[in-house]
């Protein structure tokens, strides 16, 4: 008890001093329900519960293809099915082609001779292999031929030259098929992009064309055909083409010397149970 009858303050405990010092600090404090416990104060405020989520919510409807979609996709889907008849009916179509020649006898007679000239190992017979192998009609590769006509008795430049000759054919073939297709082909797939993809082809063509050559096995007979059909410069491709295909030519010449100059004598020398143990050698 006070002097002047009063009872005496409890004192604060360490939480009302807190409370006490961050109110004269910060302002009062929001009270809530006091807790329960040996230092009252306003109960802290809980995260609010949400709704546990139910396990049989319904699936979000599935999203509908509009009609540009569907029809972008029927026109790849017909071209890929295209596609995959012309490979698994090549044989049936190089026969077919074969009865057509036969209906003339002109025609018939001059694919004889070519035939006879290819047989015989002439330097006629590898113009018309190049032309043939240059076209999209062949699976062949022209690099084929160019390396066996390497091994004969023709000069290597005779031979850099009329196959030159024959791949430059092919590759008139090949623009004169996609001029006559014409480029309502690709405006059907692209139609408003046709003027801004025709100027990327006309600027980054010839690079493709002189790059595509000078790789082994690339279709170029068949982008000869694309730029037939977008009306691409003739003599730019027939310069372009001779470019790469003397660029690809030369490095197949320095090759061929090289294998026969280096490693071709010493394929001589090894065996096969030698090659064997070598194998083994190797992974032991």
């Amino acid at each position: 008890m006070t002097p002047q009858g009063r009872p005496a303050a409890r004192p604060l405990s360490p939480y009302e001093q807190y409370l006490r010092e961050r109110a004269t600090r910060q302002g009062p404090v929001r009270q809530g329900p006091l807790r329960q416990g040996p230092y009252p104060g306003p109960r802290p405020h809980s995260r609010p519960q949400t709704a546990p989520s139910s396990y049989h919510s319904k699936p979000a409807p599935k999203r509908k293809l509009t009609p540009e979609q569907r029809k972008k996709y029927l026109k790849w889907g017909l071209w890929t099915l295209a596609i995959l008849i012309l490979y698994f009916a090549f044989q049936w179509i190089v026969s077919l082609i074969l009865q057509l020649l036969q209906l003339n006898p002109v025609v018939w007679a001059v694919y004889k001779s070519a035939e006879e000239a290819i047989v015989s190992r002439s330097l006629l017979g590898l113009y018309y292999a190049a032309a043939s192998c240059a076209t999209f009609l062949s699976a062949l590769p022209v690099e084929a031929f160019f390396l066996y006509y390497l091994g004969l008795s023709y000069p290597p430049l005779v031979v850099v030259l009329v196959t030159l000759g024959g791949v430059l054919s092919g590759a008139l073939f090949n623009y004169v098929v996609g001029w006559i297709i014409g480029p309502r082909v690709i405006k059907w797939f692209i139609k408003e992009k046709y003027d801004s993809f025709h100027r990327k082809v006309e600027r980054a063509g010839g690079l493709i064309v002189v790059i595509g050559n000078i790789i082994p096995f690339f279709p170029c007979d068949l982008f000869a055909v694309f730029l037939g059909t977008v009306r691409y410069g003739f003599l730019r491709l027939l310069i372009y083409t001779a470019i790469g295909r003397l660029l690809q030519f030369g490095l197949l010449w320095l090759g061929y010397k090289y294998f026969l100059q280096y490693i071709s004598p010493y394929l001589g020398t090894l065996s096969w149970p030698w090659l064997v143990h070598l194998v083994k050698s190797g992974f032991s």
